[in-house]
């Protein structure tokens, strides 16, 4: 009896790890998916990968974009952008994401301007 207790015990065992290995292999590192704003993308995660390395200041500059753009708070997205293009040690890469994203953020905010305020 032991060892027919034993073996179905060993089964169970295999099968829960077995179980656990395949939901740990759909835990891949996804990439961040660009956010959707007045029916335009913003490529805020190209943005991300761009100043990664950058300074902690670069990097707050990064945040109050992606922060602005989050809130609707367009001033704020604009100040980091700002901040951002204003730097004299930009790479091409980084002066050229700079640019779209600020065009992006442009047209998000003309749009937003241009939608009537939903009723409270």
């Amino acid at each position: 009896m032991k060892g027919i207790k034993l073996v179905k015990t060993a089964k169970w065992v295999t099968l829960f790890l077995l179980a656990g290995v395949l939901a740990l292999a759909g835990c891949g590192k996804e990439k961040p998916k660009a956010p959707v704003k007045q029916g335009v993308t913003v490529d805020l995660p190209k943005l991300r990968e761009a100043f990664a390395t950058a300074s902690p200041e670069l990097q707050t500059a990064v945040s109050e974009v992606a922060m602005g753009l989050r809130y609707s708070e367009y001033p704020r997205a604009f100040a980091g952008l700002d901040t951002l293009a204003n730097t004299p040690s930009l790479t091409e890469p980084q002066k050229k994401i700079v640019g779209e994203v600020t065009a992006q953020v442009k047209e998000v905010a003309s749009k937003a301007a241009a939608s009537p305020e939903p009723a409270r």
